[in-house]
């Protein structure tokens, strides 16, 4: 009989998920700050940014959710 239910392993993967998504997030922001101060900033420059910031926000509220104890 395997009891493999019973185990209470933690996964890493949560943890990363909220470092990707923390690092998403900051990167989405110096993304649309630099488009919105450049004088030069060609035109994919702020929804590239918005889009980043955006994909980081929703992992790392899902990694979030995801290591809460149920």
């Amino acid at each position: 009989m395997k009891f493999s239910h019973t185990l209470n392993g933690r996964k890493s993967g949560p943890g990363w998920g909220l470092a990707f998504g923390l690092l998403m997030t900051v990167a989405g922001i110096g993304l649309w700050c630099d488009a919105k101060l450049s004088a030069s900033a060609s035109s994919y420059d702020e929804p590239l940014g918005i889009a980043a910031l955006l994909i980081g926000v929703f992992a790392a509220i899902y990694a979030v959710h995801e290591l809460r104890p149920r």
